[in-house]
């Protein structure tokens, strides 16, 4: 078995060093046939794996400044292709206003569908398990006589008003200035005059992240309408903010990015500093379990930059774990009613873990079951020891988990290498044909990293 495995390993690199030269001799020739064409795809191509690797640099502190980057790619890659005097498709030199059509027209198609990439990220659907119906608090606001039905519909009417699909941001905000300025301050009036126990409920309908994204600071119009909303949800209204609120609110920031705002990061700390014990730990498992990778780790690790931050929020989990130890060990009326909450993290690998490898290098070396094979009670395995010894037999649809994988594949670039795993996930937690019960939670992952190899 160890030989067979050695010998895997050596026809693997044999075959990457057949790949690597061929893709040299590829380029070589390439270049003797067109070399201004290949030296610009090239260039590009460089820049692109720069923009890729480096997610620190300032390009990435906000949302604009890369669908500008993209923006640019376009232009810049169909500008080589039509006027390169040695492109294939260089229509450019025979008709030049068509040319420079085809380039306006690739830059605003990239840029129209970056944004669209955008929005659909911001609008997805978060894999959170409800501790209540929907239809239920929507039914007790309305025998309150509280009008949260047509307060939703409101923001979500100038959220649509504001957001409009085929005009940039900033022109629309330059060109329907008064239009735009009065609609976001109809949304903040919204959220300020509400009940309090309607905030929770329209923070769970609607779409926050794209709300934040869309309601602008206008530096030139004197109205920090983002600042001012995200500031009274972050900070004034936090006290009567739930805990899945308080999800939301900090996967919104997420979405948003930090570093696009010079407050954000205290926005934050407030938000998990005036979070306690059994809230805290709530927070920080709704928060690694909601289907992607914005997850707890990620917040405090990499989006926030501040290490006096990063400390403070440390600290305060330190503390608060502190004292829940301190009940656990003297078995207090607090713990005893908290005894089904296991705060532990479940960490498994998932090659040869909960997936059979099949021998292929260089996921594993079992060969036991076939590639891609669910290892036979691994997942009742992962339920029961996210159960702990203590509280229900079964699993409750209203529980979260405390699964977290492990994975080598390094992070690329936003999401690009964790969402496949994500989709596995989420097809595992379907329930079989044969009516057995899938993975009891959307777990977490934690990705490797490119620059160190861990």
């Amino acid at each position: 078995a160890v030989t067979r495995s050695i010998m895997d390993r050596f026809a693997a690199m044999i075959l990457l060093v057949v790949a690597v030269v061929s893709t040299v001799l590829m380029v070589l020739t390439t270049f003797v046939v067109a070399p201004v064409v290949c030296s610009c795809l090239v260039s590009l191509l460089y820049s692109l794996y720069l923009f890729v690797a480096y997610e620190e640099s300032g390009i990435h502190h906000a949302q604009e400044f890369e669908n500008r980057f993209w923006t640019i790619f376009a232009m810049l890659l169909s500008t080589a292709l039509i006027f390169a005097s040695d492109s294939p498709v260089a229509i450019g030199l025979t008709n030049p206003a068509v040319g420079l059509l085809a380039i306006v027209l690739s830059g605003y198609f990239m840029h129209l569908w970056d944004r669209y990439q955008h929005r659909k990220a911001m609008t997805r659907q978060l894999s959170l398990r409800r501790n209540q119906s929907g239809n239920q608090s929507l039914l007790r606001l309305k025998d309150l006589g509280i009008p949260v039905e047509d307060q939703l519909d409101r923001i979500n009417e100038c959220l649509k008003e504001i957001d409009q699909l085929l005009i940039p941001s900033t022109i629309n905000n330059f060109i329907n200035q008064r239009f735009v300025l009065s609609k976001e301050r109809e949304i903040i009036t919204i959220f300020e005059e509400c009940d309090p126990r309607a905030v929770n409920y329209l923070i769970s309908r609607v779409k926050l992240g794209l709300l934040f994204y869309k309601i602008k600071d206008h530096r030139n119009f004197n109205g920090k309408h983002r600042t001012e909303l995200i500031n009274m949800l972050a900070v004034e209204r936090l006290s009567i903010l739930t805990v899945m609120s308080r999800v939301i609110l900090l996967h919104s920031l997420q979405l948003l990015k930090l570093r696009a705002n010079p407050q954000a990061e205290n926005w934050v700390r407030n938000i998990i500093l005036n979070t306690h014990q059994d809230d805290l730990s709530e927070l920080k498992t709704l928060t690694d379990s909601k289907g992607d990778y914005f997850c707890m780790p990620k917040l405090i690790f990499d989006d926030i930059q501040s290490e006096a931050v990063r400390q403070d929020i440390l600290r305060h989990i330190r503390r608060e774990a502190t004292v829940q130890q301190t009940h656990i060990q003297m078995g207090t009326k607090r713990w005893r009613s908290q005894m089904h909450m296991q705060w532990r993290k479940v960490l498994s690998d998932v090659d040869d873990t909960l997936y059979c490898s099949g021998g292929m290098y260089p996921a594993g070396v079992d060969k036991r079951f076939a590639r891609k094979t669910v290892y036979p009670g691994v997942l009742a395995f992962y339920r029961e020891l996210d159960l702990g010894i203590e509280g229900p037999e079964e699993w409750h649809d209203d529980r979260v988990g405390n699964l977290v994988f492990l994975s080598a594949r390094p992070h690329v670039y936003k999401d690009m290498s964790e969402k496949a795993n994500y989709a596995k996930f989420e097809k595992l937690r379907a329930r079989g044909d044969d009516g057995r019960k899938g993975l009891h939670t959307m777990p977490s992952l934690l990705a490797g990293d490119l620059a160190s190899g861990s």
